[in-house]
């Protein structure tokens, strides 16, 4: 029971947060997606994250003395007063957003990193997961500059944002460092959760031949991979979550830096690396991301 009132005091927390984003913001200082405005709009790409922390100037140092990212503060009018939130941007382009979550319990795990997802019908892709069996955590807003954008709980719990963009996507070629670049699911039930997210964001949903088993995923869009879907690990209190990756030049090099800045390894870089190479981190307000390292190709900036 406990248990689930710290859940439940966790996620009334990020409602709170996300509402004050996308719900009660004047977001007349928050950038653009892309500056120029492109023209390219692509279904199912992921294109900004958001980090709830209660401390956004310590998380802001973090990423930006590990990825490189440059710091923005800015503030957000609301209906309760003025709200701290700081731009990052990797090479001059924004990319993601750091908000202040109070933490209400001492040995809350409080940071969560929300990602949003390019759809071209904000609300009618939030009625979809409603009717899929899903909830709304902040329902669909217009932003100045920005776009629509919202927020939800899938059919299993796991939170995701979406968004169309009144400036475009970023296009479709290999991400730089720094950038976003891949996403998995962990759910409960793999083939249930990819089917959802088919409905609610028009992806591809096919076996992943990658690897031996039969629960392993892959949701597609306009011809590229944009995320797996897997199992929920066997462990205590691993529950359904989604988890996102940033390119890196050098996998290990990143994780030694991160541990150095105060955070910690949650899946460290193996000693024989495929073709991707990557690891899990955990920043110092507990909030989980993936690196990646990817070999580019030959020539041109093509997507793998």
């Amino acid at each position: 029971m406990q248990l689930a009132v710290h859940r439940r005091t966790a996620i009334a927390l990020l409602v709170i947060v996300l509402a004050m984003i996308s719900g009660h913001a004047q977001a007349e200082n928050l950038p653009p997606i892309n500056s120029p405005a492109t023209i390219e709009y692509h279904s199912g790409k992921f294109i900004w994250g958001d980090l709830l922390t209660d401390n956004p100037s310590i998380a802001a140092k973090f990423y930006t003395d590990l990825f490189g990212w440059t710091a923005q503060p800015v503030a957000l009018t609301t209906s309760s007063g003025s709200k701290p939130y700081i731009v990052l941007s990797n090479d001059g382009r924004p990319v993601a957003g750091v908000a202040l979550r109070p933490k209400r319990m001492r040995d809350e795990a409080h940071g969560r990193w929300v990602s949003y997802v390019s759809v071209p019908d904000v609300s009618q892709a939030l009625a979809t997961a409603v009717a899929a069996g899903g909830r709304v955590i902040s329902k669909a807003k217009n932003l100045p500059d920005r776009g629509t954008q919202a927020v939800f709980a899938d059919a299993e719990g796991a939170i995701l944002g979406l968004m169309h963009s009144v400036t475009g996507d970023p296009g479709e070629y290999l991400p730089d460092p720094g950038d976003w670049t891949w996403a998995e699911l962990f759910a409960r039930d793999p083939a249930a959760a990819g089917g959802f997210y088919q409905k609610v964001a028009g992806y591809e949903f096919m076996p992943d031949t990658r690897t031996p088993r039969t629960d392993d995923f892959v949701l597609i869009s306009g011809g590229y991979s944009r995320a797996s879907v897997l199992p929920v690990p066997d462990r205590p209190k691993a529950h359904p979550v989604w988890l996102f990756f940033v390119r890196v030049a050098n996998v290990k090099e990143t994780v030694a830096k991160a541990v150095t800045l105060g955070g910690r390894v949650a899946v460290a870089p193996s000693d024989t690396p495929d073709q991707y190479w990557r690891a899990v981190i955990v920043d110092p307000s507990g909030a989980h991301l993936g690196v990646v390292e990817i070999e580019a190709p030959a020539s041109g900036k093509e997507q793998p």
